[in-house]
């Protein structure tokens, strides 16, 4: 027996150490794993990288050369866009790369086949991964260019002339695809300039004038905000059309004539020239009519409303204009009649002298209306007099309106000083012509200020800075008025322009603005910020035309919320450590119950005498086998009968020649022992309360257990004859002590009562033995006789 156990020990040290020279040859192989453990291999190419170049190195463990290596090294993918270079581990860029996708990949990935020379094992997979930065390597493109814009030349300044100008860049989002836009120094780069460098809004610098300029072409650039920049410039071309920003003008400051001698009706002959006026707008021209300003003498004369001819109504004798007759002509625009020019026609008779006749201003009132944005040095009005010509001296009245307006040698009213119609919205004065001699005249001049939009709104500061402290916010928590965050003030310099205020930004929805520029916020809105400054633009646009914008920064620092987002994160751990903490409380509790548990069941078969299926042999003390059920009971008496109730079965088969076999089932809906002592007692108040707690469904299940070993144990007891062999009985050393001994019996007696509840119990018994009488199984199972090789199987 000792010599079997030798060679089972020295087979297993055997063993053992083969599996342990296994592992370590396992493990000192480390060819083909990567350097530091992992999985996969990743590396970082820009897009830029020339075709040939080494991406990285394999970090790979082995050594690949051809001649000397140990292992190879391969790609799974044909057509690769990388290579491994042959004998090493680079890795080697095969195709051009492009982080936009259009002239070569964005991405790579790639299996790299890793196989161990001189070996057996499976070849390995490593993943390979290149991923492809982005590098400046395209440039802005210009959308619908080239640009072409038409302007009137009264257009003002500040106008955005040219909205929606776009260029792309098609590298990915970030500086290098960050489009800054600018005008480029040219010789009429001074007229335009863009709104904000990172948009394409152009507007007019400077105002234009299309008697001066008719077009004119400037060139632009998009560039990006890489380092160093690439750009693409552009053509923007403007063409100017005229508008009706200048009266007619008669070709000669003043025009003669001389009646006819002998006072016959008929045309007269204009001198220097023919009557004349023309439309200063050339690119308007539009049409001149013709008429004779009312006076005294207009009534002999009539002029063509379209040449300008004047003729003699009717004939006049001697005595009719003796001293001749100064005419006023007046050359209106037909589609404007506030566009007009006015000249003089002087008519003297033959051998007269009408230079001796009073000066006199040809109407006694001059009004007009007037742009305040008309530029210094424009003729704004003529002031012809009877006697036109550069010997006559003109003179305003008005120390003030002498500082705005001039008046010429030949009587033209020029603007000396910018308008305001913010300041004065009319110029009233009186302006005096003298010969020199004794002869002057005065005419009342009354200029009427057309406002124009030309103040920007501006605010008061730079930039704006609110603090909302904590208690605003906690007060008005959950009332539907808003917080007061703070006021901005603007203002406009134009007199009859509103302003209206609004908020732009990234939050700006979560803000209000009132027309006087209080700021107010909900509180019940500030749970989808996630910051604790909100920055803001306040935008200021009045009611001009066109209408005119300015913006300024407001920053809105939060206490209250930021104290707020604290507590609540400290609110929601306190409860993720509440959950946390019932859990553990829960997996305790289960882990007490079911240590609990076990301990019961222990107890309960070690009270109950439950547990392991025992087998028996008078042969050989006391054996167990652990293969039967899980469950036993034995009940014995002192009468030495086995006495069962509540559904237990005791079998007692016939083995060989006179030997026994019980078999015992201790699963009942009430389980009664009989006995005589006191461990007997505490043993059935034990199994009461156990068979209490047990559900029904676990009975059912035991039962069913227990009949099906029941019926294999008498199915093989029957068909061989007996149980178990001499050699597959253990010796059970629970039942080596204690064991007493019986007067052995040659004749046995079968005795078959009926049990409770209908249940038959066959027990065998020796001539005056108990078959259990002591209070534990083991004893109880002994008492059945030693001079019969009695077998019993507790189940």
């Amino acid at each position: 027996m000792w010599i079997k156990s030798y060679y089972l020990y020295y087979y297993a040290i055997i063993g053992i150490s083969w599996i342990t020279s296994a592992a370590n040859g396992a493990i000192l192989d480390s060819r083909c794993y990567l350097e530091g453990g992992g999985s996969a291999e990743s590396f970082l190419a820009t897009e830029d990288l020339t075709v040939g170049s080494i991406i990285g190195k394999l970090r790979i463990n082995g050594d690949p050369n051809a001649e000397t290596g140990d292992i190879n090294l391969s790609l799974r993918e044909k057509n690769a866009p990388v290579e491994i270079v042959a004998g090493t581990k680079d890795l080697a860029l095969s195709v051009e790369l492009d982080k936009e996708g259009l002239r070569g990949p964005s991405s790579i990935y790639v299996n790299v086949i890793c196989v161990r020379r001189r070996s057996t094992d499976p070849s390995f997979v490593i993943p390979v991964n290149v991923r492809v930065t982005d590098v400046n390597d395209n440039a802005p493109q210009w959308i619908g260019t080239p640009y072409t814009l038409t302007l009137s030349e009264v257009t003002v300044p500040g106008t955005r002339i040219l909205q929606g100008a776009r260029a792309e860049d098609a590298d990915q989002p970030g500086p290098f695809s960050t489009v800054e836009y600018q005008v480029l120094p040219g010789p009429y780069a001074q007229l335009v300039q863009f709104l904000n460098p990172l948009e394409g809004t152009l507007v007019l610098k400077k105002a234009l004038d299309y008697e001066q300029l008719q077009n004119f072409t400037v060139k632009l650039r998009a560039q990006d905000q890489g380092t160093p920049p690439r750009h693409s410039d552009t053509l923007l071309r403007v063409v100017i059309t005229d508008a009706d920003d200048q009266n007619p003008k008669f070709l000669r400051e003043s025009y003669s004539a001389e009646l006819p001698a002998d006072g016959r009706a008929g045309e007269l002959r204009m001198r220097p020239e023919p009557l004349k006026a023309v439309d200063q707008d050339e690119g308007i021209c539009a049409p001149i009519q013709y008429t004779i300003v009312q006076s005294q003498d207009a009534k002999y004369f009539r002029v063509h409303p379209h040449n300008g001819v004047i003729t003699l109504l009717t004939p006049i004798g001697y005595a009719d204009l003796t001293h001749g007759a100064t005419l006023v002509v007046k050359a209106t625009q037909i589609d404007n009649p506030d566009r007009y020019a006015l000249t003089t026609v002087q008519l003297t008779r033959p051998g007269t002298h009408s230079d001796l006749s009073s000066l006199t201003f040809v109407q006694k009132r001059f009004v007009m209306r007037i742009r305040e944005d008309t530029a210094v040095g424009n003729r704004i009005l003529a002031l012809p007099t009877n006697k036109p010509g550069k010997h006559l001296k003109y003179t305003i009245a008005d120390p003030i309106n002498s500082q705005f307006f001039s008046v010429g040698s030949l009587g033209e009213l020029v603007l000396a000083k910018p308008l305001d119609y913010e300041k004065m919205t009319k110029h009233e004065f009186q302006v005096i012509a003298s010969d020199g001699l004794t002869n002057s005249t005065s005419a009342e001049v009354t200029l009427e200020v057309i406002d124009v939009n030309d103040w920007e709104p501006r605010f008061r500061e730079t930039h704006y800075e609110f603090m909302v402290p904590k208690s605003s916010l906690q007060s008005r928590a959950d009332s539907f008025e808003g917080v007061l965050i703070g006021k901005v003030e603007a203002a406009d310099g134009d007199r009859n322009d509103k302003l209206e205020l609004s908020l732009r930004g990234q939050h700006a929805g979560l803000f209000e603005i009132d027309a006087t520029g209080n700021i107010y916020m909900r509180p019940e809105q500030l749970q989808s910020l996630n910051e604790s400054t909100v920055h803001l633009i306040a935008i200021a646009t009045d009611s001009g035309v066109p209408p005119r914008s300015t913006s300024v920064p407001v920053s809105v620092t939060m206490e209250g919320l930021t104290l707020a987002q604290s507590s609540w994160n400290n609110s929601m751990l306190g409860m993720f450590g509440m959950i946390v903490g019932l859990f553990l409380l829960i997996i305790m509790a289960l882990s007490c119950y079911i240590v609990r548990s076990k301990k019961q069941r222990k107890g309960s078969s070690g009270g109950l005498s439950l547990g392991r299926n025992r087998v028996h042999s008078q042969a050989h003390s006391s054996v167990s086998s652990a293969n039967l059920v899980t469950h036993e009971k034995l009940a014995g008496n002192a009468n030495g009968a086995s006495v069962t109730s509540g559904g237990v079965s005791v079998l007692h088969m016939k083995h060989a020649a006179g030997n026994n076999m019980t078999l015992t089932n201790p699963i009942n809906n009430g389980l009664h022992h009989v006995g005589s002592g006191a461990s007997s007692s505490m043993a059935l108040g034990n199994a009461v309360n156990l068979l209490e707690r047990e559900r029904e469904r676990e009975r059912e299940r035991q039962r069913e257990s227990y009949a099906a070993t029941v019926r294999s144990i008498v199915s093989r007891a029957s068909a061989n004859g007996q149980l178990y062999e001499e050699d597959e009985i253990e010796h059970d050393s629970l039942s080596q002590h204690d064991q007493q001994q019986t007067t052995p019996e040659n004749n046995n007696r079968k005795t078959v009562t009926a049990g409770v509840g209908g249940v038959t119990t066959i027990s065998t018994t020796s001539n005056g033995n108990a078959v259990g009488a002591a209070s534990n199984l083991l004893s109880a199972s002994d008492t059945m006789g030693s001079s019969e090789n009695n077998l019993t199987v507790y189940f």
